[in-house]
């Protein structure tokens, strides 16, 4: 969380032209579309708040910025917090958020009002015959009528067309002949929508939860240090900027943010976040950082590794 609000500070203040957090504020991580790397949501308390620099922000790194993604969505700066939270299904790769009047889906660049996304009309008379055998032949009788139904409920909802339907339902029998060439990539887009649907099933009847990203974590736990010097210091870093997998200050921002959340899983405690934060100042060399921590570099170059290996593409 307190890497979440010094992230959340530099963001809101470029939104909403104020500089830092009002004390009731808060900022939290979430990742929402399990990719490893969490976008910011951030809540700014101010007096009789007028919805426009104030309340609830999402801000999502998406190529070369974040972005904030609430802003189109009347009235969602203003739904008070015990009003709101994660759905359990996925659209376009996002989690739905849920308030207590609308749900909001992710259209592929923001979130909007998911009553606006168009439904489709399926015949799911081959699917359900066809997701139940398949069910029961993997000894999941069990619950799978309503599973089923479930997934051909949301497969409505999320606008897949009958024939998309239909090579799916295909798909689950036996000797499917699977897309190759040209067709394959409108395949795996089908495969990944039902397989949303499937799993968001799942997780609102409670048997599971959206499974988290691979990410290569240090073996230390996580530690309560200050962040505050280390996230000033490191976007504005030149060997940050110029890495080819950044060049932009926001994209600097969210390396910075990870390798804060990394390097003390590597080991690092505050004092060598504290000299991490000096030598990304250019106030002392690497021969500096070993002579006081000969472990430092080492375990900050683990982090590196781990956060660029996945840091989302431009």
């Amino acid at each position: 969380m307190a890497i979440a609000r010094k992230m959340a500070a530099t963001l809101l203040e470029r939104q909403t032209g104020s500089k830092g957090l009002p004390l009731a504020s808060f900022a939290v991580e979430v990742d929402l579309n399990h990719d490893g790397f969490p976008e910011i949501f951030a809540y700014r308390l101010a007096p009789n708040c007028d919805g426009i620099q104030c309340g609830n922000f999402l801000f999502v790194l998406e190529g070369d910025s974040y972005h904030e993604v609430l802003g189109d969505i009347p009235g969602a700066r203003l739904v008070p917090q015990d009003k709101i939270g994660l759905g359990a299904f996925k659209r376009n790769g996002f989690l739905d958020i849920q308030t207590d009047q609308i749900t909001i889906g992710w259209d592929g660049t923001r979130y909007v009002d998911a009553s606006t996304f168009p439904a489709s009309s399926l015949d799911g008379a081959t699917f359900m015959a066809a997701c139940q055998a398949s069910k029961s032949s993997a000894g999941d009788a069990d619950g799978a009528s309503a599973d089923c139904q479930c997934q051909f409920n949301r497969m409505h909802v999320v606008g897949i067309t009958q024939a998309e339907l239909d090579i799916y339902s295909a798909s689950l029998g036996e000797n499917f002949e699977y897309p190759t060439g040209e067709r394959d990539a409108a395949w795996q887009a089908v495969q990944k929508n039902a397989a949303d649907a499937a799993t968001g099933c799942a997780v609102a009847s409670g048997k599971t939860q959206w499974p988290a990203a691979y990410f290569n974590h240090g073996d230390q736990p996580q530690q309560k240090l200050n962040f505050e010097a280390f996230l000033d210091a490191c976007p504005a870093q030149d060997f940050i900027l110029t890495n080819h997998r950044i060049g932009t200050p926001d994209r600097a921002l969210g390396l910075c943010g990870c390798l804060a959340r990394e390097v003390p899983t590597q080991g690092i405690g505050q004092e060598g976040l504290n000299l991490l934060a000096q030598y990304y100042r250019n106030e002392i060399s690497d021969a500096d950082l070993e002579a006081h921590d000969a472990d430092a570099l080492t375990f900050h170059d683990k982090a590196s590794e781990a956060c660029l290996s996945q840091f989302p593409a431009k």
